[in-house]
Formats: C-alpha cells, sequence, structure tokens
C-alpha cells in the first residue's frame, strides 16, 4: 500500500469549514506561486471567491477551484479535461503538496507541467 493510498482521507470526514480553510490555503498559495514564477508575464491569472483563472496567450483557459460537495479541488484543463484532486493529510507537507489526485500525482506538480508544455517556460 502506497503512502498515498495509506494516509488517504475520506474527504466527506472534512467539516465544511475546515475544507475551506485548507482549499483557500492551497489555492492562495498556488496563486503566489504562478505569480512569482511568471517572470515574463505570459500568464493572466485572476483568483477570486474560490476560482482560479489561468489565461494562456493562445487563449487556452485553465480554472482551478474549490468544490464543497465533494470537498475537493478541481482543474479544468484544455490539454487533461477535468482533474479532482483529494486532500491528503501528509506529515511532512503543509498546502500544496497535500492536494492529490488517486495516482498520486500533486496540484502544482500536474498544473506547472502542463503550463511549462503550453508555454516553454519553467514553473515551479
Amino acid at each position: 500500500m502506497s503512502i498515498i493510498q495509506s494516509n488517504k482521507l475520506n474527504n466527506n470526514a472534512i467539516d465544511e469549514n475546515c475544507f475551506h480553510r485548507l482549499a483557500d490555503a492551497a489555492l492562495t498559495v498556488l496563486f503566489d506561486a504562478l505569480e512569482k514564477a511568471d517572470r515574463n508575464g505570459t500568464l493572466d491569472v485572476e483568483y477570486a471567491d474560490g476560482v482560479m483563472t489561468i489565461s494562456l496567450p493562445s487563449g487556452q483557459q485553465y480554472i482551478v477551484n474549490k468544490h464543497m460537495a465533494s470537498r475537493q479541488i478541481w482543474l479544468s484543463s484544455p490539454k487533461s479535461g477535468g482533474l479532482h484532486f483529494n486532500y491528503i493529510p501528509l506529515p511532512q507537507a503543509g498546502g500544496l503538496e497535500n492536494w492529490s489526485l488517486s495516482d498520486g500525482r500533486g496540484l502544482p506538480d500536474v498544473l506547472f507541467a502542463e503550463l511549462q508544455a503550453a508555454t516553454g517556460e519553467k514553473f515551479t
């Protein structure tokens, strides 16, 4: 059993206030990381009310939002479609690393890799 499977939390066990706190913190960290990493001003990033829109010069958009009913962070991507990230309580992590797909890939890894492929810029 992988660490992801053994530490997987039933997202419905997270109460509403805790979910909003965790998801808002992760989205704020993600927004700040994108703003800092986008040295050339390639991305147009907007974040408000739990929804982040990342627009590329090509007109393509990524949408990252918190989804209260499922207690997940959702990513809508022009490359990979819709992805749903669950909160995983990892003791050594804190923030973005805690939001993962069932295969273990984390939100920043997936999003930054796709943005790098789309723009040629490195995002970390």
